[in-house]
């Protein structure tokens, strides 16, 4: 499966990062500062054929690190959660 991700700043340090696989646009993926994108990217590929799955069942997906929970949730477009990022697709956060 081929994965691409395109950033695109929406604020002076917020990037959206917009996801799709084999040409499909599937969503977006957690909003990120520059020095997280590339940890982002490859939390994207260890969870490609999940949320290439749940995309198929669910249409387009948003991602969002959920505080209060500790997880990253998948949710549909209209908010609704259908699942959640698995922690061994999880990369180590630029600050640590």
């Amino acid at each position: 499966m081929s994965v691409k991700v395109r950033a695109e700043l929406i604020g002076t340090k917020l990037h959206r990062l917009y996801v799709s696989i084999d040409g499909i646009n599937i969503g977006e993926y957690e909003r990120s500062q520059e020095a997280d994108i590339p940890r982002k990217e490859q939390e994207i590929v260890a969870a490609q054929a999940q949320l290439l799955a749940l995309f198929q069942q669910h249409g387009e997906l948003n991602v969002r690190w959920n505080a209060k929970e500790r997880e990253k949730t998948v949710r549909r477009s209209d908010g609704v959660r259908v699942g959640s990022i698995p922690k061994s697709a999880w990369r180590t956060p630029s600050w640590f």
